[in-house]
């Protein structure tokens, strides 16, 4: 959704001149203005867009702009390792925090997210903070601009970096000038997104107040509350532990610069909308250069420490407060190359030796960070990219779309035909767009599998469009054409469970040969009378983490084969019964049945079925040794009574090997054992 809104955006500047959208999530978010669209500026401002727009007159397409957002977040990695010579004097140390800012997740989390203009400003603020450290005034000005471009909340920031240079280096003009260009730039933005519609986002924070002076009002009248619900709730706490332990915590040690992160930590903790308190996407791209510089900073503090004490001659309380002034007139002093201790002479040994220690600490912090929720190659569930032949068949659908059609599209194939006037997030104008262009494969977002099911059969059963073409989980639809009827296979006549008349070759993206089968066995699920083979499990995928909790995310494949011509309505339920021996559903969720059930199977065709992602959420799981197991119930079955073991059908191994048994009192096939936490 948000790269096909970027890109719509630049693609409008270049054939407009102002940046315009029309995609928009309009089950959850506030940006659904008008099936005609609204300016970008009333949801966020972002002049920056217009210099990016430049790049679309050579190169028009959304590899644009996430090729130029890699290469200018990069650049980060520059003032990172200048600003860290610069303060510790050691080149080695220096490229140590240029691979700190580059491993860091927060930094890789916003890079990956689609697009957005705010993640220039993870290098953007990082050359701001250098060249406000080094005096190289005009160098200041043009980063502080080119930062406050990027989105609304920065030229506060900006205005917190003047001040707290007026405060610690005593740079009056500069830091003047800093405040009062950000005094202008929010005036001139609050101008532009009223004038254009907006601001459309303020309503995430609507629950503390009616307007700026309301909210701030409420904040100061009730800190504890505050604190409580939006600092210290679990959620949120966990959100500040993910903000600062891939650096180990130590920006702590340097609360005078970590307090130029307060803004954007504030417009965090405190919206309604989890996304920005997740952790996971660019709402931390602009903490990450003052974390940065925070634990340089922090790691200057411990190495003068560490000098003083070594040293002997005096009290440590005295060696202390000569190193806190000395390190209040470094900033004061115009030549950048200040010493940590002296004004001249190479580190001493004690600090080389903590230096090398602290360096250690922090790449093994954020290793550690990457490793449990990065997008690093080590990190868990990373995949490299691969153009798979669903991938190409893509561009088939695609070209079949006139270019001055509207489109309302599924969210991972906006992006691929958003150079259009009329483009929509599904199921956003789904009754009024010229195409509706799907993929039941990919992500379904902004609904899920059920009321997603439901809105497509809602449009092939409405009458107003007919297909266009078919094939492999793509699905592409044309106002005016006639409608498809029921299929034949369908489980019932009529109703939201009926079945579309899809042509065959729509279900070809769960067809696979028996070579392309994983963890072969045989396993036969029989007829509830135990005597006809109906289906035989032929293969499974269930990569599983060592340990398992609430917050682990699992996807699980399954090779079925049809061993009878006419099945009934089959669902395949995926088990986990606990160390205390209670059973759990973990998922029913294969987007696979909802269009192509067991009713539509062919006799020898080997069908893969994969879940979606899905976790433990807030089942109570009993801790300890857990085992993994599937069953198949009759579709029609009720929901409430989905647990029924005699409603199952009898399963029985013929060829396996490990963990993999029929436990036939529960009527279901055991197939991983797992240990929950």
């Amino acid at each position: 959704e948000d790269l096909g809104i970027m890109d719509q955006a630049v693609w409008s500047i270049v054939h407009g001149a102002v940046p315009h959208q029309t995609i928009c999530n309009i089950v959850g978010d506030t940006n659904c203005y008008s099936s005609n669209g609204i300016s970008r500026f009333a949801i966020h401002f972002e002049p920056v867009l217009f210099l990016v727009a430049l790049f679309y007159l050579f190169w028009a397409t959304p590899k644009t702009l996430l090729v130029l957002q890699t290469l200018v977040v990069a650049t980060g990695a520059f003032p990172a390792f200048w600003l860290a010579r610069l303060r510790l004097r050691n080149d080695w140390i220096a490229i140590g925090f240029a691979l700190l800012y580059l491993l860091h997740p927060l930094q890789n989390l916003a890079l990956l997210n689609d697009f957005h203009a705010v993640t220039f400003t993870s290098a953007l603020l990082l050359f701001v903070l250098y060249f406000m450290y080094t005096g190289q005034t005009a160098w200041l000005f043009v980063c502080a601009v080119l930062a406050m471009a990027c989105k609304e909340e920065i030229p506060i920031l900006v205005g917190l970096f003047g001040l707290w240079s007026l405060l610690f280096q005593r740079r009056w003009r500069s830091g003047l000038g800093l405040v009062l260009l950000a005094l202008v730039w929010i005036g001139l933005e609050l101008v532009i997104t009223r004038l254009s519609g907006g601001p459309l986002l303020a309503s995430r924070y609507a629950h503390l107040g009616n307007g700026p002076l309301d909210i701030a009002k409420n904040i100061l009248l009730h800190p504890l509350s505050i604190l409580k619900q939006y600092v210290l709730e679990r959620q949120h706490f966990f959100y500040l532990r993910q903000v600062l332990s891939p650096t180990g915590y130590l920006p702590l040690l340097a609360p005078w610069v970590l307090v130029l992160a307060l803004p954007t930590l504030a417009l965090n903790l405190l919206s309604s909308k989890p996304d920005m308190y997740s952790g996971l996407y660019h709402y931390n791209a602009e903490i990450v250069p003052v974390l940065i510089f925070a634990s340089i900073e922090a790691v200057v503090v411990i190495a003068w420490a560490v000098q003083r004490l070594l040293a002997g001659g005096s009290t440590l309380w005295q060696r202390m407060m000569a190193a806190w002034r000395r390190w209040q007139a470094s900033w004061t002093i115009r030549n950048p190359f200040s010493a940590l201790v002296e004004s001249r002479g190479a580190l001493s040994w004690g600090q080389i030796v903590s230096l090398v220690l602290l360096m250690v600490y922090l790449l093994f912090s954020v290793a550690r960070a990457d490793d449990a929720h990065g997008t690093m190659p080590f990190s868990p569930g990373f995949k490299w990219p691969v153009i798979s032949a669903h991938t190409q068949l893509a561009e088939h659908f695609i070209q079949m779309i006139p270019p001055e059609a509207s489109v309302s599209a599924q969210s991972a194939l906006v992006p691929h035909i958003s150079h259009r006037e009329h483009i929509y997030l599904f199921p956003y104008a789904d009754q009024q767009a010229d195409y509706v262009f799907l993929d039941v494969t990919s992500d379904m977002y902004p609904l899920f599998l059920g009321s997603y099911v439901a809105e497509v059969k809602k449009v092939l059963f409405s009458g107003q469009y007919g297909i266009v073409a078919a094939q492999d989980g793509y699905l592409l639809l044309k106002r005016g054409l006639p409608a498809p009827g029921v299929s034949p296979a369908s489980p019932v006549p009529s109703g939201p469970a009926a079945l579309p008349a899809l042509p065959a070759t729509f279900c070809s993206f769960q067809w696979v040969g028996a070579q392309q089968v994983e963890h072969p066995i045989t396993a036969t699920f029989r007829s509830d009378d135990g005597g006809k083979p109906l289906v035989d499990l032929v293969g499974y995928s269930m990569p599983t983490p060592a340990t398992l909790d609430e917050g682990t995310y699992l996807q699980f494949t399954f090779y079925l084969r049809a061993r009878s011509a006419s099945l009934p309505a089959l669902d395949l339920l995926v088990l986990l019964r606990d160390s205390a021996g209670r059973e759990h559903l973990l998922t029913q969720d294969f987007p696979g049945f909802a269009f192509c059930p067991t009713t539509t199977w062919q006799p020898g065709q080997i069908q893969m079925l994969r879940t979606l992602a899905f976790s433990l959420g807030s089942a109570h799981v009993a801790p300890g040794l857990a085992h993994i197991s599937i069953a198949l119930v009759p579709a029609s079955h009720s929901g409430s009574t989905m647990m029924d073991v005699q409603a199952r059908l009898p399963v029985q191994v013929q060829g396996a090997s490990g963990e993999v048994r029929a436990i036939p009192d529960a009527r279901e096939l055991q197939l991983t054992n797992v240990f929950v936490r």
